[in-house]
């Protein structure tokens, strides 16, 4: 038999929240209501309140809430809340209380203060001004499950048609950084795709492709960076599909005109985790005919001929160090180069700089991007760099060509 309870506006209008978020997990969201409120409340009270009052009670709200996103990605929120004695310990009631998530928040500290000991609503509540900083909880990642997954991917055999390679330019990098598919789309990008795959068309010695500095926007399905931070949500479904549709045909038309093919994945602040699983399944479908460093390394190196191609997203701010940093993780390719190059992204514009240290220099390359303008920069008033990618020939000892894409 359902126990009849008398409910308040506070404890209808949250039931509602929840079944807005949750649907109608009723046994979840007595769970729920039941720490909120301190109270006992039943998969049936819950559900049968719903279907009596699926509106919201339209009431003031104590008083206007502040909060603010913090620059390390956490937030800071500050509100009335009605608590007793026992919830303004719990960090699970203090988190609901501001709208987030336990599941998916974490709390760093909170401060509640006693403003007032009579409530309209509930009488046997005190109100409280109630301060936390949260910060989303660290994402998990089952690399066993994933990889169980990409072993189902089949793998793809493309025949060679390659003659003799380009004698005078032998070699190809195809660094194509901050793509931010999900902002971007696929049909947005196939100018670039159709103009890469005339450079692909030429036999090669060896292709390089550089993936990952931010080829996706979001780095999970709910719209944060790899760092956690919220930021514009996008589809990653339709992302990761737009990616592939891109990709596919320019490793295809690599393999059959080129000696060698090389992928390298490249760390990104935004995508960390989204475009390594995206490279690891390219290297299950291509992985007998390209080589595939999908590495977690924050600097990377391929020679091309004697061209030292290094890579790097730049996004921790030590460009300085940058030619020590390569000269001594990389002795031997660093010895025998010509030509020493480090492409980096991270600023969506196009610039170089000669960075010289005692151990010798190099020419670091910050790539431009042809990504459309997301929120953030649109904000922030960054709308004026060119928008387009550009690749590179090469022949054994130094860069031919330069091409805009």
């Amino acid at each position: 038999m359902i126990k009849i309870r008398n409910w308040t506006d506070e404890e209808r209008n949250y039931l509602i929240d929840l079944v807005e978020k949750y649907g109608t997990s009723w046994s979840k969201i007595a769970g729920l209501m039941s720490k909120r409120f301190g109270e006992k409340f039943t998969y049936d009270q819950c559900r049968s309140q719903w279907r009596l009052n699926p509106e919201k009670v339209k009431k003031p709200p104590l008083d206007d809430e502040e909060w603010e996103i913090l620059s390390d990605g956490s937030h800071r929120s500050k509100k009335l809340i009605w608590l007793n004695s026992k919830q303004d310990k719990d960090p699970e009631t203090l988190m609901l209380a501001h709208g987030y998530d336990p599941e998916e928040w974490e709390l760093i500290s909170s401060k509640n203060k006693i403003w007032n000991v009579y409530s309209k609503v509930d009488k046997t509540q005190t109100l409280y001004s109630s301060t936390i900083n949260v910060r989303p909880k660290k994402q998990v990642f089952d690399l066993a499950a994933f990889e169980k997954i990409i072993e189902k991917l089949p793998k793809i055999k493309i025949p060679k048609v390659i003659s003799k390679p380009d004698e005078e330019a032998p070699y190809l990098n195809i660094p194509l950084f901050d793509m931010h598919f999900g902002i971007s789309n696929y049909d947005y990008y196939i100018p670039t795709q159709e103009r890469i795959l005339y450079y692909l068309e030429k036999p090669r010695k060896d292709v390089l492709f550089i993936i990952g500095q931010d080829l996706f926007h979001n780095n999970d399905f709910r719209g944060r960076t790899a760092s956690g931070r919220e930021i514009q949500r996008v589809d990653m479904e339709q992302a990761e599909e737009d990616a592939w549709k891109f990709y596919k045909p320019l490793i295809e038309t690599a393999i059959k005109n080129s000696e060698q093919v090389h992928v390298y994945y490249s760390v990104g602040n935004h995508d960390e985790f989204s475009a390594w699983s995206f490279v690891r399944m390219l290297s299950r479908v291509y992985g007998e005919q390209v080589t595939f460093d999908t590495r977690f390394k924050e600097r990377k190196v391929h020679m091309l001929g004697k061209n030292f191609v290094g890579m790097n997203h730049s996004d921790k701010k030590n460009i300085k160090r940058l030619p020590e940093n390569f000269a001594t993780e990389f002795p031997v390719e660093w010895s025998m180069a010509t030509t020493r190059e480090v492409f980096v992204g991270h600023e969506h514009a196009e610039k170089e700089i000669e960075l010289v240290s005692d151990t010798g220099g190099i020419l670091l390359r910050r790539m431009p991007t042809r990504n459309k303008i997301d929120d953030w920069h649109d904000s922030m008033g960054y709308t004026t760099a060119h928008k387009r990618f550009k690749i590179f020939e090469y022949n054994e000892t130094e860069v031919l060509h330069e091409h805009y894409v």
